[in-house]
């Protein structure tokens, strides 16, 4: 599930926000590697000289970064358990000074400044400021919702009302139903789902056979019966 609905690679493709835009620079990370670590604590390298980042390190201090292509994973590790908040597309936004881990699952690149700078420049374009605000507040809104559900509730409400907000991303379909494509691998599904890979596969064996979904080809589920979905999420 995304963040927010706005993407601010669209916003800062504006020509009201040019001066905004410049003060971002491009880093590129391979598939797999982590972007940003609480406990890393190199200096950043100098983006002029190098837009690619060395593999194996990370990025250090305060900063605010836009996906720019390829997919983020931003999540918790506590001992030898993790716990994925979100995966993050083309267009999301997030920062690095906080106790989640950032890593890169596909080959990605990503625009990054400085929180000083960001904020400084943000000053001269108030009018971005509402955009700001509006997906901050997606953000944390997002947020709780996501640990309201590891905390809360068990998996397979979890994946209920993954799919019922997965699905509510893309307006019905001719036929008047909602069609879930899962986008994330198997694997990736079940981190931000906190449970196993098999759990989630038999959980949604069980919905098809149940007739709740019907799977149309790999990874696209047709909803049948919303309303025995949203019953599992009591």
């Amino acid at each position: 599930m995304k963040f927010t609905s706005v993407n601010l690679l669209d916003e800062l493709a504006k020509p009201e926000f040019s001066s905004l835009l410049s003060a971002f620079h491009e880093r590129r990370f391979p598939k797999n590697n982590m972007i940003f670590t609480p406990s890393y604590d190199e200096e950043l390298e100098n983006p002029a000289s190098n837009l690619a980042s060395p593999a194996g390190k990370s990025i250090a201090e305060n900063y605010v970064f836009i996906v720019r292509r390829g997919l983020v994973r931003v999540f918790l590790a506590y001992g030898d358990k993790e716990f994925t908040i979100a995966f993050l597309k083309p267009g999301d936004v997030y920062v690095s000074h906080s106790s989640a881990l950032v890593q890169a699952v596909e080959d990605t690149a990503i625009l990054l400044v400085d929180t000083a700078t960001f904020n400084r420049r943000m000053m001269s374009v108030p009018q971005f400021t509402l955009t700001v605000v509006r997906v901050l507040g997606g953000i944390l809104k997002n947020t709780f919702s996501i640990v309201d559900g590891l905390a809360l509730r068990d998996v397979s409400a979890r994946l209920a009302r993954y799919l019922i907000a997965s699905a509510q991303e893309n307006a019905p379909e001719k036929d008047g139903r909602r069609r879930v494509r899962l986008q994330l691998s198997g694997e990736m599904l079940a981190q931000t789902l906190g449970a196993s890979r098999q759990t989630i596969s038999t959980l949604l064996t069980d919905l098809t056979r149940s007739g709740i979904l019907l799977k149309e080809q790999r990874g696209v589920y047709c909803i049948i019966d919303e309303s025995r979905l949203r019953e599992l999420l009591d």
